[in-house]
């Protein structure tokens, strides 16, 4: 059986309040691979309880984020949902599947139920990367000689003492990415907000360019245009509880079979999501099966999944052509 390590629990009311109390409580003292955590957040905790477990993380103390009641607001031209929202109420949500609806399928997809009802939106946003070296209880690391994430001084999976490709495993990353969203921060400094874009970074054990201590409390995503269609598609061994070993977004606003934007994401491969370049060219004209083939051979080129979670890279590479070209085929009949 996996004890929990002693720690203590310190709630906050606000989100200032809990920066405060990160400070006071000593922080953290470096950052990625080198970070000795005094204090953490938690919030739903279905992922910081296990890493915990497992040793990955030792705090001495807990933040629980008891903040109001969260949200998800029409700001005008843009949706709020706070970060507080739990996954499954955010799949539920009349607003988010009228109006963002490859948003509520990826949140439907996160899990099982029981964790979507605990999780919370801002922590699939934010949670660590994973690896098949890294995810393991502290013994198997041991014995392995740790890796490169946590400990250790080499990846297992590129073979090398540089490169940690951990990979970005949430759901609704790869969506939001394609919406444009941005995040608004509360921090020591006051409130910011910042591009979704400019979060991620290609090093896994230090993948957030988040500063120390900044707390995430809301995410804004822009009120798609007339016309937008978006589909989110998800590799996983068995039909629930599993993590992504591939995801693929495509979004975009279509007039009848012509794609006026088109957005395509691909998760799960790299400690950093995936937009897809170069599908300019087949925009404000009809999207026939060729234009189809074309982007499928463009996202299977752009497509680089590493061996740091399970799933052949190969087939995961495969099968990222497959979704776009499934989702494409099924948004282009829906707008016909």
């Amino acid at each position: 059986m996996l004890r929990m390590p002693e720690f203590r629990v310190h709630r906050a009311r606000s989100a200032q309040e809990a920066v405060e109390l990160w400070h006071g409580l000593g922080g953290a003292e470096g950052r990625g691979k080198d970070a000795v955590w005094s204090a953490m957040y938690l919030a739903g905790g279905t992922d910081l309880l296990p890493n915990i477990k497992h040793r990955l993380f030792t705090p001495k103390h807990l933040i629980s984020l008891e903040l109001p009641q969260p949200q998800i607001v029409d700001e005008g031209d843009f949706l709020r949902i706070d970060a507080g929202v739990k996954l499954q109420a955010l799949a539920d949500h009349p607003l988010i599947q009228a109006t963002l609806p490859p948003l509520a399928s990826a949140a439907g997809k996160v899990a099982g139920p029981q964790i979507r009802r605990m999780g919370t939106f801002g922590g699939n946003v934010l949670f660590d990367t994973r690896c098949l070296f890294y995810n393991q209880t502290e013994s198997w690391r041991q014995a392995l000689g740790y890796c490169l994430k946590k400990e250790g001084t080499w990846c297992h999976v590129v073979g090398g003492p540089k490169t940690c490709v951990a990979a970005q495993s949430s759901d609704c990353v790869p969506v939001l990415l394609a919406l444009n969203a941005r995040l608004r921060l509360t921090g020591p400094s006051g409130e910011r907000e910042l591009s979704l874009r400019e979060l991620y970074r290609y090093n896994g054990f230090d993948h957030l360019t988040l500063t120390p201590g900044e707390l995430l409390t809301a995410v804004r995503v822009p009120k798609p245009a007339p016309g937008f269609r978006g589909l989110y598609h998800k590799l996983r061994t068995r039909g629930s509880i599993d993590f992504p070993e591939l995801s693929v977004a495509v979004t975009g606003a279509w007039e009848g079979d012509a794609p006026s934007s088109l957005e395509i994401v691909i998760g799960a491969i790299n400690p950093q999501p995936k937009p897809v370049k170069g599908l300019d060219e087949w925009l404000g004209r009809p999207l026939t099966d060729e234009g189809i083939e074309a982007i499928t051979t463009l996202v299977h080129k752009a497509t680089r999944p590493q061996g740091s979670i399970i799933g052949d890279p190969d087939w995961r590479r495969a099968m990222a052509g497959v979704f776009t070209r499934r989702a494409l085929l099924e948004l282009r009949a829906a707008s016909a």
